[in-house]
Order: C-alpha cells, then sequence, then structure tokens
C-alpha cells in the first residue's frame, strides 16, 4: 500500500501545480510593474510640462493684470484690483473644483493587474469545485 505523501503521481502534480502559480504570479507582477513605470512616465510629464505653463501663464497673468489696473486706476480706483482678486479666486476655484472631478473619474492605479488576479481567483475557484458558489457571491476585494 503506498500513502498519498510518498505517491510520485501526486508529487509531480503538486509540483507542477506550484511552479504555474509562481508562473502566474511572475507574470501578473511584471504587469503590475509596466503599470507603474507607465504611471510615473505620464506623472513626470505632466509635472514638468505644468510647472513650465504655471510659470508662463503667471507672468502674462500678472502683466496683464498691472496693465488693467493702472488702465481703471483713473476711472474705478483700488476696485479694480477687488474685482480682479475676485476673478482670479474664482478661476481658481473652479479649477480645483474641476482637478478634483478628474481624479475621481481616473481608473485605480493597477486596475488592469488586480483584474488579472481576481480573473486568476476565479479560475482557481472553478478548478476547485468551488467556483459555482463563489461566482454567486461576485468578485471579491484582493
Amino acid at each position: 500500500m503506498s500513502r498519498h505523501g510518498n505517491d510520485p503521481g501526486l508529487l509531480d502534480a503538486l509540483t507542477r501545480v506550484g511552479a504555474n502559480l509562481v508562473s502566474a504570479l511572475g507574470h501578473r507582477l511584471e504587469l503590475a510593474s509596466l503599470e507603474l513605470g507607465e504611471a510615473r512616465n505620464r506623472l513626470v510629464a505632466t509635472l514638468i510640462v505644468s510647472l513650465g505653463a504655471v510659470l508662463m501663464l503667471g507672468g502674462s497673468v500678472a502683466l496683464l493684470s498691472a496693465w488693467v489696473v493702472v488702465a481703471l486706476w483713473s476711472m474705478i480706483g483700488a476696485a479694480a484690483l477687488a474685482w480682479l482678486a475676485l476673478f482670479y479666486a474664482l478661476a481658481g476655484a473652479g479649477l480645483l473644483w474641476w482637478l478634483q472631478r478628474r481624479l475621481h473619474a481616473d481608473a485605480p492605479l493597477l486596475a488592469d493587474t488586480l483584474a488579472e488576479l481576481r480573473r486568476d481567483a476565479a479560475g482557481l475557484h472553478a478548478q476547485s469545485g468551488t467556483g459555482q458558489a463563489d461566482a454567486a457571491r461576485g468578485p471579491r476585494e484582493l
């Protein structure tokens, strides 16, 4: 009589399953690494361009504001400064609102990697026979 612990077929099967799991995990980590690299590149480019735009627009806004105040000083005096300040405050609030909406609309970081890991987990559950009950409950958070 052979015991399951000494059965070479079982040991080979467990080795293959372990190797497949390690391989799948390696592929998922490669995908995560690619996603993080792409996110880093987008972030760096966005920051550099944004900084340049802020510097250029800031200079032009300062010069335009000075010109408007000088042009209107004889008619409305200091009120010109108040109106410009109100305009800039409203424009800044609008930009912050837009930025917040945009950030909330973006897909979460590593969304593709998490989706692949969920598919892997669903496939493993389906192979083990517990997939029917788990599929009815929906996807689980990792």
